[in-house]
Order: structure tokens, then C-alpha cells, then sequence
């Protein structure tokens, strides 16, 4: 296993929901559909994603079963910047939208619209780089539709959003700790509370202890909850908490090199990690060799058919 995978938080998840859920699908998606959307240390624009392997067994756990729907309706998922967070937000996204439930609602969620495109924008383009894909769905400025099915993935932010009409299968959620204050998650959580397996995946780098009201950051909030669930003081297998190492790469890159630190040049950023304790950057695992590039038929047991991408039935 990568060095990275166990983080240094993680809950419990036994291995028979990981067997029941559908992470090996999400990962066979993602690895079919995935491209790299900008030139980056992991590769060029419109190169073939590749995930590393603690990315596939974060996709294992978030995506776990429990007998006929998802083990968790929350993820929170905290990891420093430059780990992959939008292209693992768009996966989820497309993911959920495009072989999700009939009739999904899936939503992009930041505290400012333009954060929020920035996972729909990541996703938008991996369905135009995909014949396959584009052949199914319609594509919008802020919207993809999946017409056969009747389901939708859009984006929403903290700046502009309507209470009504609300009914998500899935909420990602980018940088929640930026969230100005917990009322768009309490909406957001609240309003799928009428799906049967809904998910809402808050995915998250460091951030501060309160939020514009005063109070307790949602983050926060969910953090210090994560932490007793990871801990066993409170049994709530519906929760997931992921959290690797979210010191700020400042201090770190100091610390590679030999440099001492002063008090000021730790304070200056540690605003952004009041509720996270220090620890030390898990190492980037290797990555794999490149995949061919995606298409339908590398995403074993679903076809195209009738617009939609459907479960092969075994015979």
C-alpha cells in the first residue's frame, strides 16, 4: 500500500462494505473517462488521468455499501493543495450524474460560483473529450443534463442559491471551509434527506476555526465530529472523515530545507490551520504506468445504450 494510504485520520470502514459498495466502478470511470485538465506536475492537459493508489481506496470508502445504498451520506475529506482535489471533486460529479439514480440532482457546491466551476468546469471537460459521453448528454454554461435519465449536475454557491425545488442525489462540496456559514450545507443536507442513497462530499485544505458569524466553521464542526467518530466516542457509520496532513507547504518547505523558522513566519499562516494539528506531508506515491485513453468500453460491465451508459446484465 502507497505511504500515503492510511491518512492520518480515517474512520472505520469494515471490509465487507467495502466489498458492497461501488468503488472498484467509480475507479474503472474514473480511469475511462478522467483526463488531466491542465498542464500540472501530474501531467499534460488532456492526458489519460491516472490515480494514485491511496485515490482508489479513497473512491473504495466514500463510494462503500451498505446492503442497497451508499454506507455514507457525508464524506468530509480534508487534503493539502496540489493532491488532485477538483479532479477527484469531478469524478465524484460525473460519476454520480452519469451512471447515479434516474432523476439525479447532482451540485457543485463552493462559497463563491466562480470556486464552484472550478470541479464542473474540470468535469464539463472530461465529457468533451469523451465521444462517448457527449453523445448522451447536453452541456450548458452551468449545467450538464443526462436527458434519458432525467438527471442534472449544476452548479450552486453560497452567493446566489434558492432553498426551493432542492432534491440532490449529491453535493460536492469544494473548500468548505470558505463556506461563509453553515446555512447552504444545512440546506444541502437537509434537502436529500428524500433520496434513498444520497451522498454529500465535502472536500477541503485547511482552513480557520470560525466562520463570518462568529461561530464554529461548518469545517470545523465536522472536523472535531470526524474525530470522535474516528475515535470511537461516537458510533455513526453514516459519517466518513478522511484527513491526511494538512500542514501548510510554506512551513514544510522550510523544514525540507534546513531553514529555521521564526514565530512571525509561522503565524503568517497559521490562520489557515488553527483546527488542524501539524504533521508531516505524506509523500507523493508513484505513479502508476499511463492508461490507454478512456472510453466505454474500458469500463467493465456498462454499455451505451438508450442514451445512457447501463449495467451490463450477466447472463
Amino acid at each position: 500500500m502507497a505511504s500515503n494510504w492510511p491518512p492520518r485520520w480515517l474512520t472505520t470502514v469494515p471490509q465487507e462494505a467495502l466489498d458492497n459498495g461501488e468503488g472498484e466502478v467509480v475507479i474503472n470511470f474514473a480511469e475511462a473517462f478522467g483526463i488531466i485538465t491542465k498542464d500540472s506536475v501530474a501531467g499534460k492537459s488532456g492526458e489519460p488521468l491516472v490515480l494514485r493508489e491511496w485515490q482508489k481506496e479513497l473512491m473504495r470508502h466514500v463510494f462503500a455499501g451498505d446492503q442497497d445504498r451508499y454506507r455514507h451520506r457525508i464524506s468530509l475529506i480534508g487534503m493539502p493543495r496540489k493532491n488532485g482535489k477538483s479532479a477527484l471533486g469531478s469524478v465524484f460529479g460525473l460519476y454520480s450524474l452519469i451512471l447515479g439514480a434516474r432523476g439525479a440532482e447532482v451540485y457543485s457546491v463552493a462559497a463563491e460560483k466562480e470556486q464552484a466551476r472550478i470541479t464542473f468546469a474540470d468535469a464539463k471537460r472530461m465529457v468533451e473529450a469523451s465521444p462517448e459521453l457527449t453523445a448522451i448528454t447536453k452541456l450548458y454554461r452551468d449545467a450538464i443534463e443526462l436527458p434519458k435519465a432525467g438527471s442534472v449536475y449544476r452548479v450552486l454557491s453560497a452567493e446566489a442559491f434558492s432553498k426551493e425545488g432542492l432534491n440532490p442525489s449529491a453535493t460536492i462540496f469544494d473548500e468548505l471551509h470558505a463556506q461563509p456559514n453553515r446555512e447552504l450545507f444545512d440546506v444541502m443536507s437537509l434537502a436529500m434527506g428524500a433520496r434513498t442513497s444520497p451522498l454529500l462530499i465535502a472536500i477541503t485544505t485547511a482552513g480557520v476555526k470560525s466562520d463570518t458569524t462568529g461561530q464554529d466553521s461548518i469545517a470545523y464542526s465536522l472536523y472535531q465530529y470526524g474525530q470522535k467518530v474516528a475515535r470511537g466516542e461516537i458510533e455513526d457509520p453514516s459519517f466518513l472523515w478522511h484527513g491526511m496532513s494538512l500542514m501548510p507547504r510554506l512551513i514544510i518547505e522550510n523544514l525540507q530545507l534546513g531553514n529555521r523558522l521564526t514565530l512571525a513566519s509561522v503565524t503568517s499562516v497559521l490562520p489557515m490551520t488553527l483546527f488542524l494539528p501539524f504533521a508531516e506531508l505524506p509523500k507523493l506515491s508513484s505513479a502508476p504506468s499511463a492508461v490507454t485513453s478512456g472510453s466505454v468500453h474500458r469500463l467493465a460491465g456498462y454499455q451505451l445504450a438508450h442514451g445512457t451508459l447501463a449495467k451490463v446484465k450477466p447472463h
